[in-house]
């Protein structure tokens, strides 16, 4: 049976990379297993086609080294908290049995952001209900599984958060898997623009990449290492030793 440690759920391919990748590659530094479920395509995207956004999806992906990524096909724009959406990632939570869910925060500049949230916070719940019955793609029963973990990443709006991680160590790769969508930042490896005819967007801005730089080294500073990514979510959160969560050298 698949088990997954830690499974990023994104409203589209990109999400993750720029909001907590270096969270992905830390655990899979540590040995964990990891995935990511886009819920779209990004088929809305004002700049790229499919076929641009699927090679720089591939090449993030390898970045990360994701032990699996999967999309679960539906309409950019419009996701839906249906009962037909909630079942389709009840199916790869039962199948993919994650123990910790990254998510975007249920407040965000992108509504499709927020209705991932609420899609994940439903299916999360629903997928452990015994009665609620799915089967998987070789038809068999589905077991229920519910994570013990939900977090939420950071994207465009600041929340207080209630964990920060040390991404220090893999930071450089963590924006390596930013740079693979050259299509949506107009800018290469080198962070040098690249010359297009296509519209600018909110990604495209003089400076955007330096953002994220100093938005990790803004929360990394908070616990004293060089970089960090903010988690929220609901509840406390629990520690069984005391000097694990000290990262800090000066007090």
């Amino acid at each position: 049976m698949t088990h997954i440690d830690i499974l990023g759920v994104a409203a589209h391919p990109d999400d993750v990379e720029l909001s907590c990748a270096g969270t992905m590659l830390a655990a899979k530094a540590g040995g964990k297993r990891t995935a990511i479920v886009d819920l779209t395509y990004a088929e809305l995207s004002t700049r790229g086609t499919l076929e641009s956004r699927g090679k720089e999806t591939d090449e993030a992906t390898k970045i990360l080294g994701l032990d699996g990524r999967y999309n679960l096909g539906i309409a950019d724009g419009n996701i839906e908290t249906s009962k037909e959406n909630v079942r389709k990632l009840i199916k790869y939570f039962r199948m993919l049995r994650p123990t910790i869910v990254l998510c975007p925060h249920f407040s965000e500049r992108h509504p499709d952001h927020e209705a991932a949230s609420e899609l994940v916070h439903q299916a999360s719940f629903y997928s452990g209900l015994a009665k609620i019955e799915t089967t998987g793609d070789d038809g068999k029963p589905q077991e229920p599984h519910r994570p013990l973990m939900v977090l939420h990443f950071m994207q465009t709006y600041i929340f207080e958060p209630k964990l920060i991680l040390d991404v220090s160590s893999v930071f450089e790769d963590r924006m390596r898997t930013v740079q693979a969508y050259r299509s949506q930042f107009g800018r290469g490896k080198d962070g040098q623009k690249i010359a297009s005819g296509e519209r600018e967007t909110f990604l495209t801005q003089s400076g955007f990449y330096e953002w994220i730089e100093a938005r990790a080294r803004h929360y990394g500073m908070q616990i004293g290492v060089q970089y960090g990514e903010p988690f929220w979510c609901e509840g406390a959160v629990g520690i069984k030793d005391l000097f694990s969560i000290i990262t800090k050298n000066i007090a």
